[in-house]
């Protein structure tokens, strides 16, 4: 494992963080794996997808509905409000805003606040539990 000083892994997992909301608008759907663990759990609404596999399919069907991704004129502006380490632990909150009709005058068709939960592995800090919540 990498070792970091607490300052150290606060920037990574901002830029982790900020990786995420580049990857829904731009990336493919398999270039969460990077960003997840394979047992993580993301969770909006009344839907949780659990395991990077469920992760990737639920991003390859919005991408398929045209609801986000490339093409589809819309971007995440995600702004990491606090990030407390606890050894190989973490936990990050952010607000985030989800913009539509990009090309014209854009629109928010969301905000909110993700709450992760981040583990330490082998290849970096690694998103383990997303929980976003409209509002």
């Amino acid at each position: 494992m990498v070792d970091t000083s607490h300052a150290e892994d606060e920037v990574l997992i901002r830029s982790l963080i900020g990786l995420a909301a580049h990857l829904a608008d731009e990336g493919e759907p398999d270039d969460y794996r990077a960003l997840y663990t394979s047992d993580a759990t993301w969770s909006f609404g009344g839907s949780t997808q659990h395991g990077a596999d469920e992760i990737v399919a639920a991003t390859r069907q919005r991408r398929a509905e045209g609801v986000s991704g490339p093409g589809t004129n819309t971007r995440h502006l995600v702004v990491p409000l606090h990030v407390t380490v606890t050894g190989d632990a973490a936990t990050a909150v952010s607000y985030f805003l989800f913009f539509g009709d990009t090309t014209g005058t854009p629109a928010v068709r969301v905000f909110g606040v993700y709450t992760d939960e981040l583990v330490r592995t082998p290849e970096g800090w690694r998103i383990s539990s997303r929980t976003s919540r409209a509002g």
